[in-house]
């Protein structure tokens, strides 16, 4: 009995299990989608994070790392790009070695010395000044390891080079930071000219004997670079005009005459020619132009005596180089000093002619001799010499 009763209660279950499995359903179940990353997620900096690599996946170049170490993200946001179609041109000695372009210059170029010895060049345009020339020559100082300077110090310290931008200031600092390799740094020449509301600075650094030894060949690669827009030829100057204050006879120069600027009766028999200038404000400066034989006592008895007469301290010979640049007109080689006094500001040009050197001086308060020495600088860029030497 019992045994008939386990089979009968097997039955049950064997049919009950039947029926369950054919009321099994199946469900079919959506693939999960993944999920979409945000655009910002997709393109972010694929290097952010990685040691030494700045702003955009720049990796630092030239031979002492990152010319502009030290520049909030502000100024390295108005940066103007380089590469792809050029912004400038210039004219390199033919052996710097031309580098390829990142998005932080506009021209680079690597010198290479003897058992190792490197000097790096770059140029970099920003929008702005980058917190003026003041900041940044004080951001390259410690960048060799040097104390901060200030404008007083600036002004004894730098030299003004004239540029197809405008004037440039020129400092050069000497030092090496701690872990620094001296084959690759421990010199360096930096300029800061302004263009409108852009800034171009111009840098080299590398070995120090090396980049000393580059200083002439900088200074005339940043006289070569100007914008690209700026590369066609220009239309012919008209022709220079006799000065109306020459003896009568002599016509020895000639130059363009800057708006602004009034030929003044001469009053003494050792100019050549005296010009006026006055201000909205009634200031007034003066322009003069004398000739005499021989050297006059030489470039630094000369240079000393305008000093002085500005109330400024002699300098030696050291100095005189430090203040002195250069520019051209026509065949011509003219040096150039801008100095500036607790009263007045005094900036002056002479070059030699025959037995004879001639001297182009502008004086008058610094306001108004800061506004006129660009018309100045364009001058002396403008005389030219009517009789053989």
């Amino acid at each position: 009995m019992k045994f008939s009763n386990l089979c009968l209660g097997l039955l049950v279950l064997s049919a009950a299990a039947c029926k369950q499995n054919r009321e099994i359903k199946v469900y079919r179940v959506a693939k999960e989608t993944p999920p979409v990353l945000s655009q910002s997620a997709t393109s972010a900096d694929p290097h952010a994070g990685v040691p030494g690599m700045m702003p955009g996946g720049v990796m630092p170049s030239g031979p002492a790392g990152d010319p502009h170490a030290g520049l909030t993200a502000d100024q390295l946001a108005g940066t103007r790009p380089g590469g792809g179609s050029p912004q400038v041109t210039d004219a390199p000695p033919a052996h710097w070695k031309k580098m390829p372009a990142t998005s932080m210059r506009q021209a680079s170029y690597l010198v290479e010395g003897e058992g190792g010895a490197v000097t790096d060049i770059s140029l970099v345009i920003l929008r702005g000044a980058a917190g003026g020339t003041l900041d940044n020559v004080n951001r390259w100082r410690g960048q060799l390891a040097q104390p901060a300077i200030d404008e007083a110090t600036l002004k004894q310290t730098s030299k003004t080079v004239v540029t197809p931008v405008g004037e440039a200031v020129v400092v050069e600092i000497e030092g090496l930071a701690p872990s620094a390799d001296a084959l690759k740094d421990g010199g360096m020449m930096g300029a800061v000219a302004n263009k409108g509301a852009d800034a171009w600075f111009y840098k080299m650094r590398g070995n120090s004997a090396l980049t000393a030894a580059e200083k002439e060949n900088f200074i005339k690669w940043m006289q070569s670079v100007k914008p690209a827009a700026e590369t066609a030829p220009a239309p012919a100057a008209p022709a220079a005009v006799p000065p109306a204050a020459a003896p009568p006879g002599d016509g020895s120069l000639g130059w363009q005459l800057p708006v602004g600027w009034t030929l003044v009766p001469a009053t003494s028999s050792m100019r050549y020619a005296t010009f006026g200038i006055t201000d909205a404000d009634g200031a007034k400066a003066e322009m003069a132009i004398t000739h005499f034989p021989g050297d006059v006592g030489g470039d630094l008895e000369n240079v000393n005596r305008w000093r002085q007469q500005v109330g400024l301290p002699a300098v030696d010979a050291a100095g005189l180089a430090a203040l002195v640049s250069k520019l051209t007109a026509g065949p011509k080689t003219i040096s150039l000093i801008d100095v500036t006094g607790p009263q007045n500001r005094l900036a002056a040009g002479w070059t030699r002619h025959g037995s004879d050197t001639w001297f182009f001086k502008l004086t008058g308060p610094d306001a108004l001799v800061g506004a006129e020495k660009a018309k100045f600088t364009a001058f002396l860029e403008s005389v030219r010499f009517n009789k053989p030497e």
